[in-house]
């Protein structure tokens, strides 16, 4: 297909008329250049004419024309809902679960170390705002291995020591790191306590602990992660008198969205748009709170139907829901056929021989592995699915425990995808993106 017949196809389709003289047009590279320069002025180009975005309270100037309009109308073109009759669905699923193989499920499995309760909330508290694209590795071995290093007078003095200790000066965006690291340890060093004292400052109520974290900007505790760690603290039982713990939400994560999206608890109105159109994360913002509130409605159904097995708050499903949307909701399976015509299925791509007849394997297609029935999951010779036994497709034994609410294996179950960010701010953010009208190049560096 040509550019102009691309062209002539999109403005029928869509209505769009991209160019009004397109026929006019003899010359396809000529036609290129117009239709370019066009879209790249409306999407990425900006002048002093376009004003000041904000984002996490920090103003940012120069808006390109298409995100002045889709920070207004965003949620109004997704138009996410949330599906009570599935949110039922769900929550049944989730109790039916609790009851074959107990409240261990919900269990968080993070390795503590043995640490004290106060070691345990001084390591998470530096480190919950810093677990994004990758947490830190062994946070309480790290304790243990130096302490001191935890300690808020030592981080608010040199941060960007405290992020080569936990290993997280190699990742991207240290700026953000070395700003919410010294963030939080100001947080502490003002109110004269330490993290095992916020509960006790805030008067044991999670509510009011959340609304202290909200208001202290810059410390990387935005709601989700707030939340994550609130959870963390009573799961752990480090703050087992903690009050008004039903505030708490699923922190979710594109894992907790994916599944949100999948189940059919939160619906939109389209498919979820790339992040490349939505570079100041207002959609990224808007389907994070709205899956949140949709775990919400799971929890407040299960309260309702089944009140006395359901949680305490929805962030006791956290971990549960993270849990099955990585290691359930990912396409790791592959379907292999060989030159005989034996099909069968295996855990990543890399098989070479058929089991049966030893000849040349031929990869077909990836699934997520509830595609297919749990009996046909690649196993060992006594029966165990070949994946790390800590993997929770080993403890529900290959049968998602969401089977009847995303229904994967039907026509019609779509296999819907997060929402992904672009940090706008460091190396590689957006404030140093931009073109500017009649100059030319901007964009982003790896």
């Amino acid at each position: 297909m040509t550019l102009r017949s691309s062209i002539i196809d999109f403005q029928e389709q869509t209505g769009i008329t991209l160019l009004d003289d397109i026929q006019n047009t003899d010359n396809d590279v000529t036609l290129a250049r117009r239709i370019l320069e066009r879209l790249n002025k409306y999407f990425y180009v900006t002048d002093d004419r376009n004003g000041i975005g904000t984002l996490d309270g920090r103003e940012y100037k120069y808006l390109p024309d298409f995100h002045k309009y889709w920070e207004s109308h965003h949620a109004e073109i997704i138009n996410a809902k949330i599906n009570r009759e599935q949110a039922r669905v769900a929550a049944r699923a989730l109790h039916s679960a609790l009851v074959q193989y107990g409240e261990s499920i919900f269990d968080v499995t993070l390795n503590t170390r043995g640490l004290s309760r106060q070691a345990i909330a001084q390591v998470r508290f530096f480190t919950a705002n810093q677990d994004f694209r990758e947490p830190p590795e062994d946070q309480f071995g790290k304790y243990l291995e130096d302490n001191t290093q935890f300690d808020a007078q030592n981080i608010y003095d040199d941060p960007a020591d405290f992020l080569r200790f936990l290993g997280l000066s190699r990742l991207s965006q240290n700026d953000k790191r070395l700003d919410y690291a010294r963030h939080a340890a100001e947080f502490l060093l003002e109110k004269g306590i330490t993290a095992f004292q916020i509960a006790e400052y805030f008067g044991n109520d999670a509510q009011r602990i959340r609304e202290g974290f909200l208001e202290s900007v810059g410390m990387g505790y935005g709601r989700k992660k707030t939340d994550m760690f609130l959870r963390d603290m009573a799961v752990l039982g480090v703050w087992p008198n903690l009050s008004n713990k039903d505030v708490i939400d699923v922190a979710s994560d594109r894992n907790t969205m994916k599944l949100a999206l999948r189940t059919r608890i939160l619906q939109t109105d389209i498919p979820l748009l790339s992040s490349f159109l939505d570079i100041f994360g207002y959609q990224y913002g808007y389907i994070d709170a709205m899956s949140a509130a949709a775990w919400r409605a799971v929890w407040e159904e299960w309260k309702t139907i089944e009140p006395e097995t359901v949680p305490s708050a929805p962030c006791m499903m956290d971990f549960l829901l993270y849990r099955i949307g990585r290691e359930y909701c990912d396409d790791k399976l592959v379907e292999f056929v060989c030159e005989n015509g034996h099909h069968f299925f295996h855990f990543g791509a890399r098989l070479k021989l058929c089991r049966q007849c030893r000849s040349t394997l031929t990869p077909v297609r990836r699934l997520i592995p509830c595609q297919t029935h749990a009996e046909l999951l690649p196993r060992d010779e006594e029966g165990q699915l070949l994946l790390d036994e800590s993997n929770l497709l080993r403890t529900f034994n290959g049968a998602c425990i969401f089977e009847s609410t995303c229904r994967p294996k039907s026509d019609d179950f779509k296999k819907l995808s997060p929402p992904k960010a672009i940090s706008i701010i460091g190396r590689t953010g957006w404030t140093d993106s931009y073109a500017f009208k009649d100059e030319g190049g901007g964009g982003m560096m790896g």
